[in-house]
């Protein structure tokens, strides 16, 4: 029982710590923040918060690692596609959910894509994606059939929704989750061109009479 007690007093206090540590963010340059600013928005003594990180970059470095787990864990591309062929729906959900997962855990995700002091985030967090897609595609037809594409696809796609993730976040949230999966797929799925409503000279072609 003490040894449990222990343990959850432990959680309790990493928990304040963390919380405590993103409100700083929120208002304050990671570079500028010190342990005692820290210690003392989570309400603990600086021996304290030694116990639990070696610095604040190895705190930084835990809720960034933490953060970003809880996300990619929840992205599995081969579940979108059945027998080889995509699955719209399954793909609408999970850029749904993922949106959801978002808001649920806005003040993560403020802090580190607008905290100035914190510039790797973004690409942490596409290194992530990356290897996520790259190790579970890497076998999946046709992507196998073109190496090249594995690599250049996912650094596209990655990088578009990440940014499109933060313009989401400055614009306060003010377009729906639902509405953001259905664009999102329909720019996946038809391409930003045509989905902008644009018409290639090929597709006249194959309406033209012959």
């Amino acid at each position: 029982m003490e040894s449990e007690s222990n343990d959850l007093r432990v959680i309790k206090t990493r928990a304040a710590i963390e919380s405590a540590f993103l409100d700083l963010l929120l208002q304050k340059n990671f570079n500028a923040l010190t342990i005692k600013d820290i210690a003392s928005a989570a309400r603990i003594g600086r021996g304290t918060f030694y116990l639990h990180y070696i610095d604040k970059y190895n705190l930084l470095e835990t809720v960034i690692d933490k953060g970003l787990s809880e996300t990619v864990d929840r992205f599995h591309p081969r579940d979108y596609f059945l027998n080889g062929k995509v699955v719209p729906e399954r793909i609408v959900a999970f850029i749904r959910s993922m949106f959801r997962h978002f808001k649920k855990n806005a003040r993560f995700f403020q802090a580190m894509f607008f905290n100035e002091g914190i510039p790797v985030f973004r690409q942490r967090m596409q290194e992530r994606f990356i290897k996520k897609f790259r190790t579970e595609m890497r076998t999946f037809p046709p992507v196998a059939e073109d190496p090249l594409m594995l690599e250049i696809m996912p650094m596209f796609l990655s990088s578009a929704m990440i940014g499109l993730v933060g313009w989401w976040f400055e614009h306060h949230m003010h377009i729906p989750e639902e509405e953001m999966a259905r664009r999102i797929f329909l720019i996946f799925s038809r391409g930003p061109l045509r989905a902008l409503g644009f018409t290639f000279i090929e597709d006249e072609k194959k309406e033209s009479p012959q």
